[in-house]
């Protein structure tokens, strides 16, 4: 497919073809290294957001505009606006990238607050090197997560074994990246990127309380619409947007673990009143708080 712009969009159904898999649905998909290689000389947007990694060989690219070389141990991020073309992989290349849509991670429990967070650790450089035994190991879990997609077992065991392995590649690679990266939380480059740490700080200390961009614009000495602008541009989501997705996520979390009333939960969370919390939670769930509750997260 291709817009205006003339650049080619690549889905998810897209890429498992691409891999040589059947995958049960548009969620997630785990392509080899090499697959990337029918990529050669297409000008592409990939349409989900993806986390990689080189354990062998090398694959060459233009990220962006930008000439890349992925070496042994390379771990990379793109962004659902990452553009990638020119892509050679050498017979050599080992390693998997794992292309997954927004909504997939609003099912399984990653905390809001990690996935703006590690994004925005790779927004200037979307590669960096990590260690031999770092890069084996996240290439260990992407196995397990494709032999999972690609396996025989029952669909609801399959959700939940690969939500489990997701979610352990997803905060093994939170915990690798500040040892790895050349710009630190705390040696901010400018302006934007200062706001923007201190927006991710506020917003999980407050998320349970404070629901209203215009607290957390005061908070920071800003406008409201200069706070989403900022938050716009370096995570692709409004401030709103992102205010939600942390609530959302501390309720489901508080009604799967907590053993916690749904009016407790509700005040818990400071809504007005539990119906209030139940139409909120519902809007953007799609079930009501009780009806997730039952199904214990699933």
């Amino acid at each position: 497919m291709k817009n205006n712009d003339g650049i080619k969009r690549t889905s998810i159904d897209r890429l498992k073809l691409l891999s040589g898999t059947s995958y049960r649905s548009g969620d997630i998909v785990i392509t080899p290294l090499m697959s990337l290689k029918n990529l050669n000389d297409i000008t592409t947007l990939i349409q989900g957001v993806t986390i990689g990694v080189t354990v062998s060989g090398t694959t060459r690219l233009r990220i962006n505009g930008k000439p890349y070389e992925l070496r042994p141990n390379t771990l990379f991020i793109f962004n659902e606006n990452t553009v990638i073309e020119q892509v050679k992989a050498s017979i050599r290349s080992s390693g998997y990238m794992l292309t997954y849509s927004r909504s997939y991670l609003n099912r399984i429990h990653v905390d809001t607050q990690d996935v703006i967070s590690i994004y925005h650790g790779f927004m200037g450089e979307p590669c960096i090197t990590v260690d031999p035994d770092e890069a084996s190991y996240i290439n260990d879990l992407s196995k397990l997560m494709r032999a999972t997609l690609a396996g025989d077992a029952t669909t609801a065991n399959r959700d939940r074994v690969l939500a489990a392995l997701f979610a352990a590649m997803f905060h093994y690679v939170m915990g690798i990246i500040p040892k790895h990266t050349f710009v630190g939380q705390a040696d901010v480059s400018n302006r934007t990127d200062e706001l923007f740490n201190r927006f991710v700080v506020l917003l999980r200390e407050h998320c349970r309380t404070q629901r209203s961009v215009e607290f957390y614009a005061a908070q920071m000495g800003i406008t409201p619409k200069y706070l989403s602008l900022i938050l716009k541009k370096k995570s692709g989501r409004n401030a709103s947007k992102l205010i939600d997705e942390a609530v959302v996520y501390e309720a489901k979390r508080l009604l799967k673990y907590s053993g916690l009333s749904i009016g407790e939960i509700s005040d818990n969370l400071n809504f007005t009143s539990q119906s209030f919390f139940g139409k909120y939670f519902k809007q953007r769930v799609g079930v009501s708080p009780s009806r997730y509750k039952l199904w214990n997260g699933k």
